[in-house]
Formats: structure tokens, sequence, C-alpha cells
């Protein structure tokens, strides 16, 4: 059996996600990149996800007529601590019979970096 490991987290939009405090705790939305790879292997890719409050998905929803929901994690605040924590149990909870088992369920969380790839 397979099993997901978080092997980094961080943003191309946050220098410091351990120190990043929102200018509007109710109304942030940021770019998170996960690498994930198999535990006990050192291969890892990358996993993208938008981690936003419900004020902002209000606001881009007023602003657009909608939000495409697909890879966005909403939380009520910011808060490192919790973002990781969350995100270490959500992806470390995936497990398959393959690595691509694995990532096309971590694939359900953030956008995989393979997800359309054709061999």
């Amino acid at each position: 059996m397979v099993f997901a490991k978080v092997k980094g987290i961080h943003s191309l939009e946050i220098p410091n996600l351990e120190t990043y405090i929102a200018d509007d705790h109710d109304v942030f939305c940021i770019a998170i990149r996960v690498m994930v790879g198999p535990r006990g292997d050192e291969g890892e890719e990358s996993f993208d996800i938008r981690v936003c409050t419900p004020g902002w998905l209000a606001q881009a929803c007023e602003r657009d007529g909608f939000v495409v929901g697909r890879h966005f994690l909403v939380v009520n605040s910011y808060s490192w601590d919790h973002l990781r924590s969350t995100l270490v149990n959500l992806i470390e909870n995936c497990a398959g019979e393959s690595w691509k088992e694995v990532a096309e369920k971590v694939g359900r969380i953030g956008h995989w970096e393979f997800e359309d790839y054709k061999r």
C-alpha cells in the first residue's frame, strides 16, 4: 500500500506562511503549493490549492456572478498551524495501490501538476 506524505507547503505569493498576517482577516484568498510524495520515497509532486474565506468567496461571487469551487480550501481565518495540520491530515489520509492512485486522490484536494498529463 502506498501512502501520501506532505513534504513541504509554501506559497508563490506569500514569502513566509508561518508569519503571514492577512490584510483583512475576513476577506482573503492565497495560493498554496503542497509538495507531496509517497511516504518513504524521495520523490514529490506539486498540488495547488486556493485558501480563502467565506467573505472572499462572497465578494468574488458578487463581482463575477460565480466562483468555480474546485481546489479551494475555505477557512474562517488564517492560522498557519491550523492550515498546516488540516492539509497534512487531509492529504496523509490518502492511500492506494500505486502512487498514481494516491496522487489522483490528493488531486481532489489540490490541482496535481500531472492531472491531465497523457503519456
